[in-house]
C-alpha cells in the first residue's frame, strides 16, 4: 500500500536518487486559476487508486466541499498493475502512486502530465523533502502531489508471540514457517532481504549483492504462507488465524485492533522503510474536468483529509499543518512527533536499477 524516513534528514539521500527521468507535456490547465467558489466547480473525475483513496468516510468532506464534482472510482492492487492497465487503454484522470513502487516509472511511461503547482493550494505547506522524492519531481518538473507516508515494520499476533519482535529476522524464524507473510513488493521485499543478510544500505547494492539477496529470499520462499498484495488480504490472514507475523504498516494494525484482533506493530532495528504516496493528473484528461481534478488534489492535501488519515489510519501526512491540527495521542499513534527522529529510516525510493530488482523479485516468487 504505501515509503519511509526522517523527512528532512533524508532529503539529501532522496535528492541523490531523483536525477533520472522523463519529461512531459504542458500541464493540464496550465495558466488557469482555481475557481474561487468550490460550489462552482463541476466535472467528472475518473479516480484510479488504492481503495483507501476513495474510502466513503474519508471522502465525506470532499463531497461537502465540492458538491458538484462527480467521482468515478476504480481500485488497483499495485502500481505495476495500474501502469499496465493504463497503457493497455484504461481511462483515468487522477491516478494514485507510491514512490517505493513505480512513481518514477509512471512518469517515464507518460502516465502523468507535469502539474501546475500554482493551482495546488497547499503546495507551500508540503514537507519540502517529500516534494523532492523521485517520481514526485523529475527533471525539475512536478508530477505528483505527496499526500501520505508511513513506516514499514512487523505486525504480530500477541496471543501467539509473547515477546515483541525487534528484527526483520523474525519473519524468517523457523518457528513461523508457513505462518508468516511478506508484502509482494519488489522494493520492500528486497530491502528486507538485504537488511536481514547484513546489508545496511540496501538502496545502493550492486549486482552481486542483489543476486545474493535473491538467492536468500528464494531459499526461504517456503517460509511464507503468502505474499500479500493488498491490505485486505493480509488482514484476512490475521483474522482467520492463518498467519502469526507479517511485514506491514501501522494502519493495518489499527484496523485489525478495531475489530478485536490481537495484533501489535513492532519496529525492526535494522531499518524502517519510509513510504510516500500521492496523486497526479493524466495528460489525457478532458479540458472540462481539469478544475475538478485540481480540486481533488487540493482536497487530498487539505487539513480535513489529512487529519482523517492521521487519526483513522495512523498515516504520516504531507501538510506541515498536521502537527498542530491533531491531538498529542494522534501525533504519537501516527509517529508525527518522530518525523525528524527516525534515525534508522530508509527511504523506500526506487533503487538505481529498479528493473533488475523487479526481475529478481519475479524470480523469487517463481522459485
Amino acid at each position: 500500500m504505501r515509503t519511509r524516513g526522517e523527512l528532512l534528514a533524508v532529503s539529501a539521500l532522496v535528492l541523490a536518487l531523483a536525477g533520472c527521468g522523463g519529461g512531459g507535456s504542458t500541464p493540464p490547465g496550465a495558466g488557469s486559476t482555481n475557481p474561487g467558489d468550490p460550489n462552482s466547480i463541476t466535472g467528472t473525475v475518473r479516480l484510479y487508486s488504492y481503495e483507501d483513496g476513495f474510502d466513503a468516510e474519508y471522502m465525506k468532506s470532499f463531497y461537502e466541499m465540492y458538491p458538484n464534482i462527480t467521482l468515478e472510482t476504480a481500485s488497483f492492487g499495485s502500481n505495476e498493475e495500474a501502469i499496465a492497465k493504463i497503457q493497455a487503454g484504461f481511462q483515468a484522470d487522477v491516478i494514485n502512486t507510491c514512490v517505493d513502487e513505480a512513481s518514477q516509472e509512471a512518469v517515464e511511461k507518460g502516465v502523468y502530465a507535469p502539474l501546475d503547482t500554482a493551482r495546488l493550494e497547499h503546495w507551500d505547506q508540503i514537507w519540502p523533502a517529500m516534494k523532492e522524492m523521485p517520481g514526485v519531481t523529475v527533471d525539475g518538473k512536478f508530477y505528483v502531489v505527496p499526500v501520505d507516508a508511513g513506516t514499514a515494520g512487523l505486525i504480530y499476533n500477541t496471543e501467539k508471540i509473547a515477546t515483541p519482535p525487534d528484527s526483520w529476522n523474525a519473519l524468517f524464524d523457523p518457528q513461523f514457517k508457513g505462518r508468516a507473510s511478506l508484502q509482494d513488493n519488489a522494493v520492500t521485499a528486497i530491502d528486507i532481504g538485504a537488511l536481514v543478510t547484513g546489508i545496511t544500505d540496501p538502496l545502493n547494492i550492486d549486482a552481486t549483492q542483489l543476486e545474493s539477496v535473491k538467492t536468500f529470499l528464494s531459499e526461504n520462499r517456503s517460509q511464507f504462507r503468502t505474499l500479500w498484495e493488498d491490505q485486505g488480504e493480509v488482514s484476512a490472514q490475521f483474522k482467520s488465524g492463518e498467519i502469526d507475523i507479517a511485514s506491514g504498516y501501522t494502519n493495518i494494525v489499527k484496523d485489525l485492533q478495531s475489530e478485536g484482533i490481537p495484533v501489535e506493530f513492532a519496529v525492526a532495528k535494522e531499518g524502517q522503510m519510509l513510504w510516500t504516496c500521492g496523486y497526479g493528473i493524466s495528460p489525457d484528461i478532458a479540458d472540462e474536468n481539469v478544475d475538478a481534478a485540481y480540486a481533488l488534489l487540493n482536497w487530498y492535501t487539505s487539513l480535513p483529509a489529512q487529519v482523517y488519515e492521521a487519526t483513522n489510519w495512523n498515516y504520516m501526512t504531507s501538510n506541515e499543518g498536521i502537527i498542530d491540527a491533531v491531538t498529542p495521542q494522534v501525533r504519537k499513534d501516527a509517529a508525527l512527533d518522530n518525523l525528524f527522529d527516525l534515525d534508522n529510516a530508509i527511504p523506500a525510493a526506487p533503487p538505481k536499477d529498479r528493473a533488475a530488482w523487479v526481475q529478481a523479485w519475479a524470480e523469487v516468487k517463481a522459485s
